[in-house]
């Protein structure tokens, strides 16, 4: 039995699905790779269902794991019950408006009555598909695992996006907007590269006008003072959670890495107040933990800051061999965990004119993406983060095709050099085909670290 209900249906819907696509004029989307790629979408949600349960066994088996981490994990089953959720609010007439990257600002989403629904793919089943369409070996495996689960038809929640925004922080996410546009409706956000000036700032505040007038398009329904209040301080509340969770894990060595990982990128896709009312219920929990002397790890671990370049679930690889290696990521500078729920919208006076402006500003200013120049608010967060959490080393991560992580890899090396701290840049794909290199290469740098903590 197909996860549609048998074979006969799939095929029913794959070509309902491939004929539909057919009579749009497309730029990159042949009706020969749609055949192709409906013939794989079986054994590709076959393998990425086995990849999450893979990883969430894995999770599971962890010592001293939290009780309250069993909400976590059934929300991180793509195939189940948010993906429910979502179909009924669909089905019952609502919106589902997906985002490509942290710069789509989900208050603004939410405030217009749509369901906001963050993509990036950790999949590497579907990187393969991608292939027949970008053409670029050395492309970044996060853009080519997305486009494929639309090319597939295989993610449940990308199916139902009835607008995708996809903002342009970098070239090749650039090009998934545009190519995505074969598929669904797409909304581009051009991102300022440079903060400093007026022109910068009112140009990235007319971004914003423009998905304001989109959504109320899509929604029907005009974005109100008290539905932009009411989005901005859920997401409040929620940033709030997040901090008062990252304020307990540096007192205590409470909660694993990985569990902390997952926690952030599930706001991706969770119901936002639930996941709220889940991180406090799992603070209540860990604080017990903390008063009973708990802790996930010995005290003589090394301390690892994990940086560069986004890490999606359910591709747990480098957290995993980091972690089963005797360390502990303490903290990380990621923008699929931390940096994207680090700064909540800050407001001055609540006009519609004064929260669209503090919403715009929240997005640009403090963000800390590679794409911006100049970066030196980066360095700063890094360095202030590595001596609030007493991090021994950072992991820094570059994806392959990653080119602005891995130019302020560089930078940033040599800036913890100056500071004493060491630091590993550790280039990976999406297959499991470089893990023992990796692993090999994360062990001797983690020996070392550990051999300066016990000395």
């Amino acid at each position: 039995m197909s996860l549609l209900g048998g074979k006969k249906k799939e095929q029913e819907i794959d070509s309902k699905r491939i004929s539909g696509l057919a009579a749009v004029k497309r730029r990159y989307v042949t009706t020969r790779i749609l055949e192709d790629t409906a013939t794989k979408r079986n054994q590709i949600i076959s393998g990425m269902k086995s990849m999450i349960e893979d990883e969430l066994k894995k999770l599971q088996s962890l010592p001293v794991r939290a009780q309250s981490m069993a909400y976590f994990d059934d929300i991180a089953r793509f195939y189940g019950r948010r993906e429910k959720e979502v179909r009924e609010f669909k089905d019952s007439g609502g919106k589902v408006v997906g985002s490509l990257c942290m710069f789509a600002p989900n208050e603004i989403i939410a405030a217009s009555g749509a369901l906001p629904i963050r993509f990036c793919s950790g999949f590497h089943e579907t990187t393969g598909p991608a292939n027949m369409i970008l053409g670029d070996a050395g492309l970044c495996p996060l853009v080519k695992s997305t486009l494929g689960l639309e090319m597939t038809d295989s993610s449940p929640y990308l199916s139902m996006c009835d607008l995708l925004v996809a903002p342009t922080p970098c070239d090749a996410k650039l090009k998934l907007g545009e190519i995505l546009q074969d598929f669904l409706p797409v909304l581009m956000l051009n991102v300022p590269k440079i903060k400093a000036g007026e022109v910068n700032r009112k140009q990235w505040a007319e971004e914003l006008g423009i998905l304001m007038d989109k959504l109320e398009a899509l929604t029907g329904k005009k974005i109100k003072k008290n539905d932009l209040k009411n989005s901005i301080e859920i997401y409040q509340r929620a940033y709030s959670a997040w901090r008062e969770l990252t304020d307990l894990r540096r007192e205590a060595d409470v909660l694993w890495g990985r569990d902390t990982l997952m926690i952030a990128q599930l706001t991706n896709y969770d119901d936002i107040r639930r996941w709220t009312e889940n991180v406090h219920k799992l603070i209540a929990e860990l604080k017990k933990m903390k008063e009973e002397g708990k802790s996930v790890v010995r005290e003589d671990v090394p301390r690892i800051m994990l940086a560069g370049s986004p890490v999606i679930w359910p591709n747990w690889k480098i957290p995993d061999i980091i972690e089963e290696s005797n360390a502990l990521i303490v903290v990380d500078e990621l923008c699929s965990a931390t940096r994207a729920l680090t700064n909540p919208v800050v407001v001055d006076e609540y006009t519609m004119r004064g929260m669209i402006d503090a919403v715009s500003e929240r997005y640009l200013y403090p963000c800390t993406c590679p794409c911006f120049s100049p970066n030196l608010e980066r360095d700063d967060n890094l360095l202030n983060r590595i001596k609030e959490f007493r991090v021994d080393g950072v992991i820094f991560h570059v994806l392959k095709g990653c080119h602005l992580n891995a130019l302020d890899a560089t930078r940033i090396k040599r800036i913890l050099e100056e500071a004493e701290i060491p630091m590993f840049t550790i280039e990976s794909e999406y297959e499991m085909g470089d893990y023992q290199q990796i692993k090999l290469r994360l062990e001797a740098f983690l020996e070392m670290v550990r051999a300066e903590v016990v000395f």
